[in-house]
């Protein structure tokens, strides 16, 4: 199996505060902590109940629209960077200093993202994808 579950959803809103106290009220969503830090220098704000996980972004800087975030072990981004390759498909690699990320597209244009968490052990394999990639 290449991927390990669905991380996270990004999920585009209009008024985040508002957002994520009615996602906390009304499924038990709490903010990660996790991604504090992230937040503050205006990465998303990460939400969690149990294994689902919401990444908020304001709407006015992003486009509307979903990306679903698969996750997988840094052991399986080789694999999965050699399938990428040979389907020809337009990819990025995306240092996130506390994750990595791989963001391309499906067949519709659809966004997706597959993000490994163990940042130690992934980040000599991203390193060397986007050396070999320039």
């Amino acid at each position: 199996m290449m991927l390990d579950a669905i991380d996270h959803v990004h999920v585009y809103v209009e008024d985040l505060p508002a957002a994520a106290m009615w996602y906390q009220q009304l499924l038990g969503f709490v903010h990660d902590e996790a991604f504090a830090e992230w937040y503050k220098q205006g990465g998303p704000y990460v939400i969690r109940c149990g294994a689902a996980a919401l990444s908020l972004f304001q709407r006015s800087a992003c486009n509307p629209g979903n990306t679903i975030a698969f996750a997988i072990q840094a052991i399986k981004i080789p694999a999965l960077l050699a399938r990428l390759d040979q389907s020809t498909l337009d990819y990025t690699v995306v240092d996130h200093q506390l994750t990595w990320s791989v963001y391309f597209y499906d067949l519709s244009g659809n966004p997706l993202e597959v993000t490994c968490n163990d940042y130690a052990a992934a980040t000599p394999v991203m390193i060397a994808a986007t050396q070999k990639r320039s």
